[in-house]
């Protein structure tokens, strides 16, 4: 009986600090400037994430500015890197505060935007899901403007 209670107590104990991990570790820093990924306008589910290119002539105007004021707004999210042309949001799962980087930049007239997990192989679709209200809110914006006026 007491190997038992020992044995529930070690995994308890390995999960906490997994866990702990998981919430504490730094993040790659590299992945905060990183501009990866195809170059060519469309939606490319890559493994463990998605990228959107997209052409700014779609987009309103200051659509990058505009993308980084919705993605800092979004629930356990927040930028966590930033450039003239470039930014980086670290967003967390609700339960567990697993990591995923967003990076959104732009070049050569197109928005870029790359979001992938840290840990794990695959994501169940969260990074689109989250991309994809983030840009339903950009492409309404102007909208909303006109309302207010």
């Amino acid at each position: 009986m007491n190997y038992l209670v020992a044995a529930i107590l070690g995994v308890l104990f390995l999960a906490v600090l997994g866990l702990g991990w998981v919430r504490l570790s730094p993040l790659p820093a590299d992945r905060f400037s990183m501009r990866s990924g195809p170059q060519e306008p469309g939606t490319h589910k890559l493994p463990g994430g998605v990228k959107y290119v997209i052409p700014l002539r779609i987009l309103p105007e200051g659509a990058l500015d505009h993308l980084a004021w919705i993605a800092s707004e979004s629930p356990r999210s927040r930028i966590r890197y930033q450039e003239d042309d470039l930014f980086a949001v670290v967003t967390r799962s609700r339960r567990l505060g697993f990591p995923d980087i967003t990076v959104a930049w732009v070049a050569d007239g197109l928005l870029h935007i790359h979001a992938h997990l840290v840990y794990g192989k695959y994501d169940m679709g969260a990074n689109e899901q989250r991309v994809e209200a983030w840009l339903d809110t950009l492409r309404h914006l102007d909208d909303d403007m006109e309302d207010e006026f």
